[in-house]
This record gives C-alpha cells, sequence and structure tokens, in this order.
C-alpha cells in the first residue's frame, strides 16, 4: 500500500516538474527574443531549408548578468509550416506542416552591458531525433566556452 502512494506522488511530482518547464513567449526579454531572432535567421540560411520554422515551444530560457556581460541560453523547438522561407521574417501567419520536420535549437549568446551588441554566439539548431546526451553535452561544453 505505501508503494503504490509513493508511486501516486512521484508521477504527481513528475507532471508538476514537466508542466514548469515550458516558457510562455510572452516572458521572454528582449535579448532573449533578440537570441531567438538571431536562430530562426541562422536556420533560415540554410540551404535545406525550403519552409518557414516557427517557435512552438521554449524548453529553456535564462538571463544571467556577469562582468564579461550578458549571457543568454535558450533552448526552442522550431515547427516547419507552409509557408517559403522567403516570408521567415514577415509578420504573415502560417499553419504547422502535419508530420513536418521538428528541429531543436540550442542558443548560446553574450551581449556586451549597455549597448546590448553582440559578443558571441553559438547557434546549434539540428532536427529534433537526431539530439542526444552526447549532444546535448557538446551543447553544454560549448555554451561554457
Amino acid at each position: 500500500m505505501e508503494l503504490g502512494r509513493t508511486w501516486c506522488l512521484l508521477v504527481a511530482v513528475g507532471l508538476i516538474v514537466a508542466s514548469e518547464g515550458q516558457v510562455p513567449m510572452s516572458e521572454l526579454s528582449d535579448l532573449q527574443n533578440k537570441a531567438v531572432a538571431l536562430a530562426a535567421e541562422d536556420l533560415h540560411s540554410k540551404k535545406n531549408i525550403n519552409n518557414r520554422f516557427q517557435v512552438f515551444s521554449i524548453l529553456e530560457a535564462t538571463e544571467e548578468y556577469y562582468s564579461a556581460g550578458i549571457f543568454v541560453r535558450l533552448n526552442i523547438m522550431k515547427r516547419q509550416t507552409n509557408c517559403p522561407k522567403k516570408h521567415w521574417n514577415e509578420g504573415k501567419e502560417c499553419s504547422a506542416v502535419n508530420g513536418g520536420r521538428v528541429f531543436d535549437c540550442y542558443i548560446c549568446i553574450k551581449y556586451q552591458y549597455g549597448s546590448h551588441a553582440l559578443l558571441s554566439s553559438f547557434i546549434d539548431c539540428v532536427l529534433s531525433r537526431h539530439v542526444n546526451t552526447d549532444r546535448r553535452h557538446k551543447r553544454s561544453q560549448q555554451c561554457k566556452s
């Protein structure tokens, strides 16, 4: 009986943690939104991308202030839409493509204090099925350097 209660509690805690992992777009700071725009520009500049991709999930969003500058880290998911990529930076409404490609984008950007000039950036957008433990570790290491 005690094991059953413990299991239910663990499942409930897991669901709460999972639901809190999503960050609404409306809660992103100006610098975080700037980083999302840089990632969109990077993804849409690739030759193998023919459609517009839009953010549908923000898994992580941090902004930290250090003596060397402001560090922004984001992990976002982007879904393929029915719009051509030439419209990626327009406000046009696009519908997600059922069964379309999903990209996992990991973004680390350092901005200068005051001017918010870009000091350094790391953007890694790959198909979500290619993200594994090794890639997560490499992303984390790249952001620390």
